[in-house]
């Protein structure tokens, strides 16, 4: 199970489970308390509604879907990871992107929820630094090491958390997920060519089959 985890990290990494750091100035420090509840409200809610719930692959996907845009901010995750290629999109072009971004997150996690059967989450501290707080956690499995997890969390304006971050083994889903966009669109010719590739992506999960990772750098 562990290496399952493993494996399916640089998965996990493209999808982001929201994943985006704020605009400068829109951000207010989340209480660790808060945030803390935050993030083990959202890991329950993952693994008894979703991944241990007795439910059909579509109303799975339907409650993933909910969870996912609730804890993040799509148009903002979708913004960052492209980069600089964002504000030359047209507002058309930008809406059909937040929407496939949206969709190839949720297929990829989805695909791999089996492997998570056994998982238990486990939070086990928490630290603020500046706007920014990062629970920390460890994924425990029936066998191996755990693997810890830092969950990034800011607070809204009005006083909404959103995650922003997820670190998995030292590795940003954030950061990672703007570099592998960043090198599709240089090699497959900008925003166009970046989602030719996710569109490809999308087919492939929605007809059950794996498609090939983005690469890395």
């Amino acid at each position: 199970m562990l290496d399952a985890f493993r494996r399916a990290a640089p998965a996990l990494r493209s999808a982001a489970l929201a994943l985006l750091l704020l605009v400068p100035g829109a951000a207010h420090a989340a209480p660790t308390e808060q945030a803390t509840k935050f993030v083990a409200k959202l890991v329950d809610t993952a693994i008894n509604d979703v991944i241990g719930a007795q439910i059909s692959d579509a109303q799975r996907e339907e409650r993933f879907r909910e969870l996912f845009v609730e804890a993040a901010d799509i148009p903002g995750i979708a913004a960052f990871v492209v980069g600089r290629e964002w504000r030359g999109a047209s507002e058309a072009k930008k809406k059909e992107f937040i929407q496939l971004f949206e969709d190839v997150s949720i297929l990829t996690w989805i695909s791999h929820l089996d492997e998570y059967s056994d998982v238990r989450i486990q939070v086990t501290g928490a630290y603020q630094d500046k706007s920014d707080v990062f629970v920390e956690s460890q994924v425990q499995t029936s066998s191996g090491k755990p693997i810890p997890i830092v969950w990034r969390v800011q607070e809204r304006q009005g006083g909404q958390l959103k995650l922003i971050d997820v670190v998995i083994e030292a590795n940003s889903m954030l950061i990672n997920t703007r570099k592998q966009y960043a090198s599709v669109m240089r090699r497959e010719g900008g925003l166009d060519g970046l989602m030719t590739a996710l569109s490809r992506m999308r087919d492939d999960l929605r007809a059950g089959k794996q498609p090939a990772p983005l690469p890395e750098n």
